[in-house]
C-alpha cells in the first residue's frame, strides 16, 4: 500500500513539475517581446532590449556605446581612439572589417548581429547565425542616414531616449555651421588622400555631409562610386575652391606619403585655400572609418566648425 502510494505521490509530483515548467515557458514567450526591422538588405524580426550584440561597424559601436548596451564582439582592426576600450580581451575579437569569423560570432551566441557595407555579403551566413541588421549612412544625405539608423535602434532598445537627445543637438549644431557657410557663400572640394595619390568626393558620396549637409557649394566633382574621382593637384588648382578638405587615408591603412607631406608643393600653396588658411585635414579614422555614430558625428562637426574661425 505504501508503494502504491509512493508511486502516485511521484506522479503527482512530477505532473505538477511538468505543468509549473510549461507555465513558466508561456510566461516566458508572452513576456519576450519582438520587433520587425526593415533596412537596407530586408526584414528582420528581432527581440527587444537584446542582450548579447555583435558590432561590425564603428558608427553603430558607438551608438551602442552611448546607449550602454551590452556589446560582446566587434572587429578590432583600426578602432578608433574614442572606442578604444572595446580593445580590452572581455570583448571578442570576431575578424576584420571585410571578413567576420563565422565561428567565434556563432560561439558568442548573439541575440543581434550589426553590420553594414564592409560585412554585405555576409548578410545572409550572419542571418542565420542570430538576427542580423544592415546599417548604411554613406548614401546620399547623410544625416538622413543616420536619423533613419537611430529610428531603428528606438524601436529595439525602450531606454534609448539618449540617443534622440544627442541625435537632436546634432541636428541644431549641423543647422548652425549650415547657416553660417551658406552666408559666407563658401565653396569646397574634399579629398582623400592615399600615400600620395588624391580622388575628389561628390555630393552624393560618402563625404556628401560637406555640400548635403553643412552647406558647403561644390565645385562639380562627379560621382565615381566609393572610390571617388583620381585628380591631380593641377585639378585642385583648376578648381581653386575656398575650402579644401583633406581625409587622410595614410593615416587609416599606415602608408608612406602622408597628405600634409603630399600637399607640401607649390601647386596647392598657389591655391586660395592654402593663402587663407583653408586647407582641412579631418580626423581621417573618423571620416575613413567610423562615420555614422554620434560622438563620431559630432566629431565631424568639430572638424569643420572649428575651421571657420
Amino acid at each position: 500500500m505504501k508503494k502504491v502510494l509512493g508511486l502516485i505521490l511521484a506522479i503527482l509530483v512530477g505532473i505538477f513539475g511538468f505543468m509549473l515548467l510549461n507555465s513558466n515557458e508561456k510566461d516566458k514567450e508572452e513576456v519576450e517581446e519582438y520587433v520587425t526591422i526593415t533596412h537596407t538588405l530586408g526584414e528582420t524580426q528581432v527581440a527587444k532590449n537584446p542582450e548579447r550584440v555583435v558590432v561590425f561597424d564603428f558608427g553603430m559601436l558607438d551608438v551602442m556605446d552611448t546607449l550602454g548596451a551590452n556589446v560582446v564582439g566587434i572587429a578590432k582592426d583600426g578602432v578608433p581612439s574614442h572606442l578604444k576600450k572595446y580593445e580590452d580581451e572581455k570583448y571578442e575579437n570576431v575578424g576584420s572589417l571585410k571578413e567576420p569569423n563565422i565561428e567565434k560570432i556563432y560561439n558568442l551566441k548573439p541575440d543581434l548581429i550589426m553590420i553594414s557595407s564592409r560585412q554585405r555579403k555576409f548578410y545572409d551566413q550572419l542571418s542565420k547565425i542570430a538576427p542580423t541588421i544592415y546599417f548604411d549612412t554613406y548614401a546620399g544625405d547623410y544625416l538622413s542616414g543616420l536619423k533613419t539608423n537611430i529610428g531603428m535602434i528606438l524601436e529595439i532598445f525602450d531606454n534609448a531616449d539618449i540617443l534622440q537627445e544627442r541625435l537632436n543637438k546634432i541636428e541644431e549644431r549641423v543647422k548652425s555651421i549650415e547657416t553660417e557657410v551658406k552666408n559666407k557663400g563658401l565653396n569646397a572640394i574634399i579629398t582623400l588622400s592615399s600615400n600620395g595619390k588624391i580622388s575628389t568626393y561628390g555630393e552624393e558620396s560618402r563625404f556628401g555631409i560637406v555640400f548635403r549637409n553643412l552647406g558647403f557649394g561644390s565645385t562639380g566633382e562627379a560621382q565615381a562610386g566609393s572610390h571617388g574621382n583620381k585628380v591631380t593637384f593641377e585639378y585642385l588648382l583648376e578648381k581653386n575652391p575656398d575650402y579644401i578638405f583633406v581625409v587622410d587615408k595614410s593615416v587609416v591603412t599606415g602608408s608612406d606619403v602622408l597628405a600634409n607631406k603630399a600637399f607640401d608643393n607649390p601647386i596647392i600653396k598657389s591655391t586660395k585655400a592654402y593663402a587663407n588658411g583653408n586647407i582641412v585635414y579631418l580626423d581621417a579614422v573618423v571620416w575613413y572609418t567610423a562615420a555614422g555614430g554620434l560622438v563620431s558625428t559630432e566629431i565631424m562637426l568639430d572638424n569643420v566648425e572649428n575651421s571657420l574661425k
